[in-house]
């Protein structure tokens, strides 16, 4: 359970990574330590080797060219050292001197006279773990060898010496460096711990409040502003969500007291005639009519925000479809006494959803509708430009405020219903639809211009490649 935390995993990883370089860090170490004392001691053996040539061959050549025995002995006396001895070879190998010390005496005289017939001159490390030099000695004409032998006991000592404080400070740096891993994991991880804590105690009631960024320019700050704008989204998802339930319970609460209101009264009297009963029914009707436009609108939306309408692609004529689409309004128009109009370029072909395309056409003729007073006209222009289809739709309204050119495409907002021909017609949901049907057929929609002459809708749609 303890590796669950991931305090506990970083200082695992910490400590096997560390303990891994302290253990190679410390072999690398020894070897090196190893190596020089090696080389050293080496170095100090050649050098008392050459001391001695020099001094035997001084020797030497004060005596003539020779070099007795009682010579060599006086002079071996002043290289004598505790952990080293020296032998003095004649040319045929016999031994003429040697230091009389238990380390001289340990060296075997068969595998001196062996290397020194086949000149086996050099450094060589013996069986028994001594070292050996041996080395040529020109006296006249012939060629004697100094043997060096050294005992590595004091190299040894130092090496055995250097391993236990190895043994003793590498685990105990490991387990220092591996708390203060663990302190350092926990003091940097301490932000997450609040962070943890804070984003469990924000909720739906409280999406205003935000998580505490100490240093935005280190990974964890970076996760508490990308937490932060997360809640931020949430907080105007939340909003948006209770602002569409208010309002749409608003839009369901009129048509819903109307029929009520309606029939309360009707039933209220006994002695109403069929003319009154029908004046009711037809009040009923209307207002059930914009209750279930309301519903079917509502649904649309929350199918289209669950991304669960597929789209079925169809190639339409642009030229027929809008004919198509206008036609199904004409008696309305006629009602309101509104002309409708339509200019359409031929050959332009679109892929998409005929009845969602449909749809984004009808709602934008019916917002012309509800805007344009009585004696004007509504144009439906169609135009192609490159690879995309162009439709216009221009009505004769009053116009809408600059700054609301873009609200009015918001779930349930209506200009002034004082601006409206037919005011209190819509609920504010045909816009926005029309916008999502243009996008889910990846094209778009906006207003393009709103004065008092009018205002001009477009949508843009991408065509067909066969037609472009």
């Amino acid at each position: 359970m303890i590796f669950h935390s991931i305090r506990a995993r970083l200082t695992a990883w910490y400590a096997t990574v560390l303990a891994v370089t302290l253990v190679a860090a410390g072999a690398i170490t020894y070897a090196v330590a190893q190596r020089q004392i090696q080389l050293s001691t080496d170095a100090a053996i050649a050098s008392s080797a050459r001391n001695l040539t020099a001094s035997l061959v001084d020797e030497a050549s004060e005596l003539g060219g020779a070099l007795p025995a009682s010579a060599i002995g006086e002079i071996l006396t002043e290289y004598r050292e505790n952990d080293s001895a020296i032998l003095i070879l004649s040319p045929d190998g016999r031994e003429l001197a040697a230091h009389a010390t238990p380390l001289g005496r340990a060296v075997d005289r068969e595998l001196l006279r062996q290397r020194f017939a086949a000149r086996a001159f050099g450094f060589a490390t013996l069986a028994n773990g001594l070292r050996l030099y041996l080395t040529p000695l020109p006296i006249g004409s012939e060629t004697f060898a100094i043997a060096i032998v050294h005992s590595a006991a004091t190299q040894e000592k130092t090496l055995r010496d250097l391993r236990q404080s190895m043994y003793f400070t590498l685990p105990l740096a490991l387990l220092v460096a591996s708390l203060g891993g663990y302190f350092l994991a926990r003091k940097s991880l301490a932000p997450v711990s609040r962070i943890n804590a804070k984003a469990r105690a924000i909720g739906a009631t409280n999406l205003s409040e935000r998580v505490e960024v100490d240093d935005p320019r280190d990974e964890l700050g970076e996760l508490a502003a990308t937490l932060n704008d997360l809640l931020g989204r949430l907080e105007q998802s939340f909003s948006a969500q209770r602002r569409f339930m208010a309002d749409a319970s608003h839009e369901l609460r009129s048509p819903v007291a109307i029929l009520q209101g309606e029939l309360d009264v009707t039933l209220s009297r006994d002695d109403r005639d069929a003319a009154d009963y029908r004046e009711s029914l037809a009040v009923m009707r209307r207002s059930v009519r914009r209750l279930t436009r309301i519903v079917r609108d509502l649904f649309l939306l929350a199918r289209s925000d669950a991304g669960d309408i597929p789209l079925k692609h169809e190639l339409l004529d642009l030229d027929d479809f809008v004919s198509q689409t206008v036609r199904g309004y004409r008696t309305l128009a006629a009602e309101q006494g509104v002309a409708l109009g339509t200019e359409c370029a031929e050959d332009i072909v679109i892929d998409g959803d005929e009845d969602l395309l449909q749809r984004m056409l009808g709602n934008l003729i019916e917002n012309a509708l509800r805007y344009t007073p009585r004696g004007e006209e509504i144009r439906i222009v169609c135009t192609s430009m490159g690879n995309e289809a162009r439709i216009e739709v221009h009505d004769r309204g009053p116009g809408v405020p600059e700054h609301l050119h873009e609200e009015i495409f918001g779930r349930f907002f209506r200009v002034d219903p004082a601006r409206s021909a037919t005011a209190g017609s819509g609920a504010g949901l045909g816009l926005p639809i029309a916008r999502w049907i243009a996008a889910a057929h990846g094209g778009v929609l906006w207003l393009e211009r709103s004065d008092a002459s009018g205002s001009v809708f477009v949508a843009i749609l991408p065509r067909h490649s066969s037609s472009v």
